[in-house]
């Protein structure tokens, strides 16, 4: 239930975002069925994975990659949220885009059978509260309870798809355990993607992989995987492989989460 809040709050901000852009997705698709066409429907309204920066953006990495199309830049993103994103928020909302956004997202709440609704005081104080913020693509994550570093590298091509690394290391001699990947066509469409299976994990060369001195991390390396299949929640990709991925990730200064204890 909260995450079909979070994901249509997302859906209703990314919305009003794209008021007035032409070069915006058009949002008068079918009305959505269940929870998967609701996060599909939030996906439809992001910015093109080769848009120009926007304020607030930085490049965190690259990931280049030859996922079948050739060599291609997935680019990792930093976004800081406008200081003052609430008092943009309030102006959208006070019009008929904003109106009509709160109701397909009410609309839909209603075909999950949530009993649940939003109104414009909601998406203020969630918007509001994510002012001054900086959401990462890409980060580091302490799970001290395991001693374990999970590095998470994501990025987007300039073809809308989207390429994740999850690399797991030993928090005291960084020596890399387990490695993981998955390809999205499109990023937009949240459930069609190829992964790696447990069993068959990609090979990864780490090159560089260090604590700065501010506490972020830096890494570098390259990595392969074959045979790559479709996902199991995967529609349109369903029974399909794909015989090869390979290339190199590099990152400057990937931040660092504590992730909290249980029971701490």
């Amino acid at each position: 239930m909260r995450n079909s809040l979070f994901v249509l709050f997302l859906a209703i901000a990314a919305a009003l975002a794209a008021c007035g852009n032409p070069e915006a997705p058009s949002t008068t698709a079918a009305p959505a069925d269940g929870l998967r066409d609701v996060i599909d429907a939030a996906a439809t309204k992001s910015p093109p994975a080769d848009a120009p920066l926007q304020p607030g953006q930085t490049v965190q990495g690259t990931i280049e990659a030859d996922v079948g199309r050739g060599m291609q830049s997935f680019r990792s993103l930093a976004t800081k949220v406008a200081d003052d994103i609430g008092k943009q928020m309030d102006a959208r909302l006070d019009t008929g885009a904003g109106r009509k956004a709160l109701d397909d997202a009410n609309r839909k709440l209603d075909k999950l059978g949530t009993g649940t609704r939003i109104d414009a005081g909601d998406v203020r104080d969630f918007v509001g509260g994510m002012a001054g913020k900086v959401f990462h693509d890409s980060d580091v994550r302490n799970l001290a309870i395991i001693s374990s570093l999970q590095v998470s590298l994501s990025g987007k091509a300039a073809d809308g798809g989207k390429l994740e690394i999850a690399l797991s290391f030993d928090d005291k001699n960084l020596k890399l355990s387990r490695a993981s990947l998955s390809y999205r066509p499109d990023a937009r469409a949240m459930f069609e993607f190829h992964e790696t299976e447990k069993d068959a994990q990609p090979e990864v060369a780490i090159e560089r992989f260090e604590k700065n001195s501010d506490g972020s991390y830096a890494i570098s390396g390259s990595f392969s995987a074959t045979n790559v299949p479709a996902s199991k929640l995967a529609k349109k990709l369903k029974g399909t492989t794909l015989p090869q991925i390979e290339g190199r990730f590099d990152f400057a200064a990937l931040p660092l989460k504590e992730m909290p204890k249980i029971g701490g």
